[in-house]
C-alpha cells in the first residue's frame, strides 16, 4: 500500500527563490546527503513550463538504489510535479506548491506518494514515513537558508491567510 505525507509550511524566503531551489536538481547531491548523485538525462523549456527526467542514486542505511523520474514544473504558477519513471517503486509522484504571502515569504505545501516492489524496502519506508518528509523538507529549508536572503515577518500571523490559501 502506498505511503503518503503531506507538509504545508511557511519558510521565509521568496517564492521564485524556492521554486528555483527545487528545480536546481542537480545540487542536490550537495546538501541531500541521501542523494549520493543526479543526473539530468533530458530537459526541455517552453515559456514558463519546464520537464526534465532526471536520474538519482539514494543510499539509506543498507539501501542503495537508483530510480529515474520525470518533472514537469510551470514556473508561473510555482507548482512542480514528479512521477516516476523506472526503477525500485511501484509508485512515486511528489508535488510542491509554493505560494506567495503578503509579507513577502512563502507557503510551501509538499506531498509525497510512494509504494516500493521490495517488501523489505517497503517496510522500511512505512516505519519512516513521517520522519523523511519533515528531513526532506528541513534540508531544503536549509539550503535556502544558505542561499538566499530571508523575507517575511515572523512576528506577523498570516495564519487567516494561509487557511484561505486551502
Amino acid at each position: 500500500m502506498a505511503v503518503e505525507t503531506r507538509e504545508r509550511l511557511r519558510l521565509f524566503h521568496a517564492p521564485d527563490d524556492l521554486f528555483d531551489l527545487v528545480m536546481d536538481v542537480r545540487a542536490y547531491p550537495q546538501f541531500i546527503p541521501q542523494i549520493t548523485a543526479m543526473r539530468v538525462l533530458n530537459e526541455a523549456h517552453d515559456g514558463p513550463l519546464t520537464e526534465m527526467t532526471a536520474e538519482a542514486r539514494v543510499r539509506y542505511k543498507f539501501v542503495a538504489e537508483r530510480f529515474t523520474s520525470r518533472v514537469i514544473a510551470d514556473a508561473s504558477h510555482r507548482t512542480i510535479d514528479v512521477s516516476f519513471v523506472s526503477g525500485p517503486f511501484r509508485i512515486l509522484e511528489n508535488a510542491w506548491r509554493f505560494h506567495a504571502l503578503s509579507d513577502g515569504s512563502t507557503l510551501v505545501e509538499f506531498a509525497i506518494r510512494a509504494e516500493f516492489r521490495n517488501a523489505i524496502l517497503q517496510m522500511l519506508l512505512e516505519s519512516n514515513r513521517e520522519r523523511a518528509g519533515r528531513i526532506l523538507i528541513r534540508k531544503f529549508s536549509a539550503e535556502a537558508d544558505r542561499r538566499y536572503a530571508r523575507t517575511g515577518e515572523p512576528a506577523i500571523d498570516l495564519a487567516e491567510e494561509i487557511d484561505a490559501l486551502g
